[in-house]
């Protein structure tokens, strides 16, 4: 089992690819089909890894949006034929950066029993 350490590292590992690879403009997002794939996967791996985290941990930090990130997951994972890739990237390029900042501000703060 992973510790939330871990998870969070996750996440950060995850948010870093989309950094990477997200293109600048929603059009060359929408003429890259294997960058959409790559973007999706990572946004994936970023909820799958919310969703095992700790509830006290959750509670504690209510203003990342936790069930909105398991949800997006849901959707990338299980409608994959009905992905609105308009939303993937608004998603990359929007919500992504400021994720990153609260998932640093955990992890500089978190509690020895999560490590």
């Amino acid at each position: 089992m992973r510790t939330p350490y871990l998870l969070l590292e996750d996440i950060l590992d995850a948010i870093r690819e989309i950094e990477a690879y997200t293109p600048a403009t929603p059009e060359a997002f929408d003429a890259n089909p294997p960058v959409q794939s790559h973007i999706a996967r990572n946004i994936a791996i970023i909820g799958e890894a919310a969703s095992r985290l700790p509830k006290p941990l959750c509670e504690a930090n209510p203003a990342v949006p936790w069930r909105q990130i398991i949800d997006m997951r849901n959707i990338v994972v299980h409608a994959y034929h009905g992905i609105n890739w308009h939303r993937v990237y608004d998603t990359a390029r929007k919500d992504v950066p400021a994720l990153k900042a609260q998932i640093l501000g955990i992890l500089s703060t978190l509690p020895r029993e999560y490590t």
